[in-house]
């Protein structure tokens, strides 16, 4: 699988995400990753559907929109109409995950399944012929800056053995060079990068990206 970068639009200035757009056309992101929270599948709110819509009608890298939400009957449709390119939801927030997948995948976008650092991956034995990717979470959902959950590593391991070779699996959460090293050891490919590599006080560090490319073998786009 290539190693591919997805910068997190959480961690940029938010008072200039426009300039967060061109950053990572810039630096020649793989994907743009967005998180929509509602305050409660986790304690935190960020970005709206508007905002995002936003986004992704004005940036020239693809949007990967991940969702913390409860209500995926109205997050889904909402969601669906921005203009992303790739959206996951946590197995967690549903009893009837394939509906919401079968609905991304025939809206023509790629449908992934996120999963908490505790949660339980049985459920891909029965899902994965219908999941494109999988995104892990390696610190608990909802903030930035929080430390890396080492043994999220063989869950990835497990997912990558129970998905096979041609799927990506994305991790999100304090991915820094060792924790990247560690991941990508264990199956993991996609790298959702924030504050331990993308930015510093909210601002692009252009060096930091290059030596993340260097060492973890992500190609240029």
């Amino acid at each position: 699988m290539t190693n591919k970068l997805s910068l997190s639009i959480m961690c940029a200035d938010q008072l200039n995400l426009k300039g967060a757009l061109e950053d990572a056309a810039h630096i020649r992101a793989n994907f743009i990753h967005a998180d929509i929270m509602d305050g409660n599948f986790v304690h935190n709110i960020t970005l709206g559907f508007d905002q995002l819509r936003m986004l992704a009608e004005n940036s020239s890298v693809p949007v990967d929109a991940h969702l913390m939400v409860s209500n995926l009957d109205m997050a889904i449709p909402l969601v669906l109409d921005t203009g992303c390119s790739h959206v996951c939801f946590h197995i967690e927030a549903t009893h009837t995950p394939i509906r919401y997948l079968r609905q991304i995948r025939e809206s023509g976008k790629q449908a992934g399944i996120a999963i908490n650092p505790h949660g339980s991956i049985d459920f891909l034995q029965h899902l994965h012929q219908y999941v494109d990717y999988v995104l892990v979470m390696t610190v608990e959902p909802g903030f930035a800056g929080q430390k890396f959950l080492e043994h999220t590593a063989l869950k990835i391991k497990e997912i990558r053995e129970l998905i096979g070779p041609d799927k990506d699996i994305m991790v999100d959460g304090n991915i820094g060079l060792d924790s990247a090293r560690l991941c990508r050891e264990y199956g993991a490919n996609v790298f959702v990068l924030g504050t331990s590599v993308a930015y510093s006080q909210q601002q692009i560090n252009e060096a930091q990206i290059q030596t993340f490319r260097d060492k973890l073998d992500v190609p240029v786009q």
